[in-house]
């Protein structure tokens, strides 16, 4: 199967370039390229040659909204029945009102692809009828690879400048230091522009690792004695997977798919302190429970690997086609 993924830029922006040389190291949207063996097109650049591909996918980004329509004109003016589209929403869904966009018009565009998919259950349920739940693939494999010299007495907090919340995890992994005798905590993935505490940063964590290379954000952040990423939004959660990967415990938001598939044990309700103490519970005071859990883990971690995330991409494309690609989209999304 020929397989490339689409932008609407002009070229491939300098960061998506930083992106791709990085891949298949961390997991996530572009892995489906490497995956399939396929290529990133931009669609200036590609418009004139869809016949040539059996699968073009395209990210539901705002700035892709009016991409995702010319594709449909240009495979229904040329008459290409042969090329398919796939249309991919890799945004958490509390942060589509960002987008200043009707309702209606989301949906209308994605019923021009002839198969729908996004990345978490809750996510999906609020797309058109007939979207699929297919997670991003990772390379478990080179993950696995990975080790680092680098251990730290510390907790690691994920940061997801989309959301920007640092007060109640800060709280928390202060707690977390004084009952668990831990040293530091670390905040990784900062960006202080997106922090609504940043004003108290001087007075907060010990110390803010800024977005990384992966490479060194992974050497990093595997050495944690333990990760707390209380994530308020729905996502599919590709740091559980490097997680599990690395054998690195997490204490997680059970908002996050990754995590409530391989660390069950340890994630609650983000907002919910006692229920997120008890965890930390676990990894720190009941180490042949923590071996089972991490066990389990690294084993079932492979469910997101490649192999597996193309079948159950392929099975999902058959049954989309099948059933009529766009134009059942358009008759019943």
């Amino acid at each position: 199967m020929k397989f490339t993924h689409i932008m609407g830029a002009v070229e491939i922006p300098p960061y998506i370039k930083d992106c791709l040389e990085e891949q298949p190291a961390r997991s996530g949207m572009y892995n489906w390229i490497f995956a399939f063996k396929g290529e990133v097109n931009t669609w200036k650049s590609i418009k004139h040659k869809l016949h040539e591909y059996d699968v073009v996918q395209i990210n539901m980004s705002p700035l892709d909204f009016q991409t995702v329509i010319e594709i449909r004109e240009e495979l229904t003016k040329t008459n290409n029945t042969h090329t398919k589209l796939v249309i991919n929403n890799d945004y958490v869904c509390e942060c589509w009102s960002e987008w200043g966009t009707m309702p209606a018009y989301y949906d209308s565009v994605q019923k021009l692809g002839d198969m729908v998919f996004g990345t978490e259950p809750h996510q999906v349920s609020n797309m058109v009828n007939g979207a699929f739940c297919i997670p991003h693939p990772t390379n478990t494999e080179w993950l696995k690879r990975q080790t680092t010299d680098t251990k730290s007495d510390s907790i690691g907090y994920v940061f997801h400048w989309w959301e920007g919340g640092t007060y109640l995890p800060y709280r928390t992994c202060e707690k977390v230091k004084a009952k668990f005798n831990i040293a530091k905590s670390h905040v990784y993935g900062y960006k202080p522009q997106h922090d609504k505490m940043q004003r108290f940063l001087g007075l907060t964590w010990d110390k803010q690792m800024p977005l990384d290379d992966f490479p060194n954000y992974a050497e990093r952040i595997m050495g944690e004695r333990v990760v707390y990423d209380p994530n308020p939004y729905h996502t599919y959660g590709r740091n559980g997977v490097e997680l599990a990967c690395w054998g690195t415990p997490v204490v997680g938001s059970n908002r996050v798919f990754s995590y409530q598939k391989l660390f069950p044990e340890l994630c609650c309700d983000p907002f919910d302190f006692n229920a997120t103490m008890e965890k930390f519970d676990i990894v720190f005071n009941q180490p042949e429970k923590m071996k089972e859990i991490m066990a389990r883990a690294y084993e079932e971690v492979e469910w997101f690997n490649y192999e597996n995330s193309k079948k159950r991409f392929l099975e999902a494309l058959d049954i989309a086609v099948k059933r009529g690609g766009h134009k059942w989209y358009q008759m019943n999304g």
